[in-house]
């Protein structure tokens, strides 16, 4: 054999087996704002799930690919790729399968093309340039599985030397040291640590300098540390943060039960298995209950039954709390629903204008749309609550100023009447209706319940620092009187309690505020003079003389000098704002300014307050902070370190004893 010969074989030799031996690279997330897309670091191939995902042996996902073709250079739209190989491998070891072989596959899913414009910079994000255009190229293996425990390889090859390769962990399921018959995540949006502080001075008496008792969640087993990022940022939204607690993956702002894709369509993307899902394919005899006091179909609560990359997709979100997801698992359907939100169940926001109420009764749901009705109700059917349009009324609308929702026109059946505060009901009342139904329902099942206090966040947003307050106490006295029902019905030696938030705002304490002197002032620097801080600091006048865990007087002499670490231009002078919650900025030529009808800004005249946010945010954004873990109960021990916000979701799993693939399904 001549020796040209030779040189030819063995180059061709090496051109196959780099061709067909894909090497993985554990690579960081890159700097930058505007990434091409999330988790997405190879400069052409996107794989979703992402790289050093997790799963539960037997648990869905759908396994998307992606090819971006784009030139950095040039705005013209480039040729897309033509063909791609996917592959799997198991424990590094063995062959490559193709994808098809490896999830049994017959055919090849269809070849899907799309494009889509990369705000690459903020010249582009705000129109000032062009974005790069890039044309698209994918595939997507919809409901797979890994069934064994290991570490897995998916890598796809788009050239002779180009693939991109990711891996995950497949864990080995976990036995507890003793099965929760029941959990209970109380999630209490937005809050961080010094909310906790700032309410505990609030509602708790002190001599001395020292508290004759601490909030109920302070005394339970265990406290932990919960990061909260997102898949592609340092700071998350709701529905990412919720999605990771119910799902044990990271995702992008917005997106519910999914990876973020780059196609249009918000309901094509790759979907993870959500632990109610897991529910009720592994323990279907288990009990579920979502309840929120905001609108059912916002973040928090929906994260728990839905799957979508656009949050906002309201009236689609009722369809899947009805229906489900097609060509998935069975619909969540659960057997207590209670919120806000009425105006997506039936009228002209309903999808196609169904009126959803019949639906849900025709499928066994008992509905109730008052405090009273809920409260009355004692049987054991499926339990169904819409209270008002949108959010229900914070704490102190429903209970001090009831007049303040006089005209709200929240009537839930949309008749346009009036929804007056005292008649919705509190977190309290519905958690412990909830837990009735529930227990009536799972039996010796047990049940698994989520119950948010979604208004701390919402007037954190709006920097009502008193409301926010209030709703923390709220969601304070409803652990109190969780833990008593379950006391009294020998549930709580089986039920596992976990207190934590969704994320942070930055929110803290620096000191007190004298009310008289600062509206004695007229200028900044006098006005500052009112805030007391380390010696001077001393105690607000809050007292709970009927120890009902709120304090009797909200306008206290001396309040608390309390504020965020960002939000847009407003003014600052800590007054309670009686007459409804506060809108602290106003539009004004393209720019959100200084609210002059701000009655805690006392109306203009107070500490002016510089934005440090783009002008075009009308509120206060989220915090990258940590948030706490307070757990109770069986399985608490798994809560108690630092640990991130995905990792919340294989503890509880672990904990109910849901890790391992049952015998019957499929």
């Amino acid at each position: 054999m001549k020796i040209s010969t030779v040189i030819t074989i063995c180059t061709l030799i090496t051109v196959i087996l780099a061709y067909s031996q894909p090497v993985y690279r554990l690579l960081a997330d890159p700097e930058g704002q505007y990434p091409r897309l999330g988790a997405c670091p190879d400069e052409h191939a996107c794989i979703f799930p992402p790289d050093v995902s997790q799963f539960l042996p037997g648990a869905f996902f759908d396994l998307r690919v992606e090819l971006h073709a784009y030139d950095a250079a040039n705005a013209t739209s480039p040729v897309p790729y033509t063909s791609f190989k996917t592959s799997v491998r198991r424990n590094g070891i063995g062959s490559w399968v193709s994808a098809d072989r490896f999830f049994d596959f017959r055919e090849s899913p269809v070849l899907e093309n799309w494009n889509f414009t990369w705000t690459n910079n903020i010249e582009s994000y705000t129109g000032q340039e062009p974005g790069i255009p890039v044309t698209v190229t994918s595939r997507i293996w919809r409901k797979v599985k890994f069934n064994e425990p290991g570490i897995y390889d998916v890598a796809v090859q788009y050239g002779p030397k180009r693939s991109y390769t990711v891996r995950y962990v497949v864990v080995e399921p976990k036995s507890p040291k003793k099965k929760a018959k029941n959990a209970i995540l109380f999630i209490s949006d937005g809050t961080n640590v010094g909310m906790i502080t700032a309410a505990r001075s609030l509602a708790r008496m002190h001599t001395s300098g020292k508290y004759h008792d601490l909030l109920s969640f302070e005394d339970f087993d265990h406290l932990g540390h919960i990061l909260t990022n997102s898949v592609d940022g340092l700071v998350t939204d709701s529905a990412n943060s919720a999605s990771s607690y119910s799902s044990g993956h990271k995702s992008s702002v917005n997106a519910l039960g999914v990876y973020v894709d780059s196609s249009p369509d918000p309901f094509d993307d790759p979907k993870v298995e959500l632990i109610t899902e897991l529910i009720r394919r592994r323990q279907p005899g288990k009990a579920i209950g979502i309840v929120t006091t905001a609108y059912g179909q916002d973040a928090t609560p929906s994260a728990f039954w839905v799957h979508t990359r656009k949050r906002s997709e309201y009236a689609h979100i009722v369809d899947q709390l009805t229906y489900g997801v097609a060509n998935w698992t069975t619909p969540v359907l659960p057997d207590v629903w209670l919120a806000g939100g009425a105006e997506y169940f039936k009228g002209p926001l309903s999808l196609n204008k169904t009126n959803y109420y019949d639906v849900l009764a025709r499928k066994g749901y008992q509905l109730v749309f008052n405090k009273k009705e809920l409260l009355n109700y004692h049987d054991g059917n499926k339990l169904f609550g819409s209270f008002r349009i949108n959010n229900l009324d914070t704490w102190i609308e429903r209970n001090i100023f009831v007049n303040n929702t006089v005209g709200n026109k929240a009537a839930p059946d949309l008749s346009g009447k009036d929804q007056l505060g005292s008649n919705q009901p509190g977190l309290a009342d519905m958690t412990i209706k909830a837990l009735e139904v529930l227990k009536k329902r799972g039996g010796n099942d047990g049940f698994f319940l989520m119950s948010e206090a979604a208004s701390v966040d919402k007037q954190l947003h709006t920097l009502d620092f008193s409301r926010s307050w209030a709703e923390l106490l709220e969601m304070d006295q409803t652990i109190k009187k969780t833990v008593e029902w379950l006391k009294k019905n020998g549930e709580y030696e089986d039920t596992l309690i976990i207190f934590t938030a969704d994320h942070s705002h930055g929110f803290d304490v620096w000191g007190s505020v004298d009310q008289r002197y600062i509206h004695s002032r007229t200028t900044d620097r006098d006005m500052r003079d009112s805030i007391g801080v380390y010696a001077t600091s001393g105690w607000p006048g809050y007292f709970d003389k009927d120890g009902d865990g709120f304090p009797d007087n909200w306008n206290p002499e001396i309040t608390l000098a309390a504020g965020t670490n960002n939000g847009p231009d407003h003014t600052e002078a800590w007054d309670f704002s009686a007459s409804g919650p506060r809108l602290p900025a106003i539009l004004q030529d393209d720019a959100y300014v200084s609210n002059p009808a701000d009655q805690q800004g006392n109306y203009g005249a107070g500490i002016d307050w510089h934005g440090n946010l783009p002008v075009y945010e009308a509120q206060g954004v989220h915090s990258m902070a940590d948030v706490f873990c307070y757990s109770n109960g069986p399985g608490s021990e798994l809560f108690k370190k630092t640990f991130e916000n995905w990792q919340l979701f294989f503890h509880l799993t672990e904990a109910l004893d849901l890790q391992k693939p049952a015998k019957h399904e499929g």
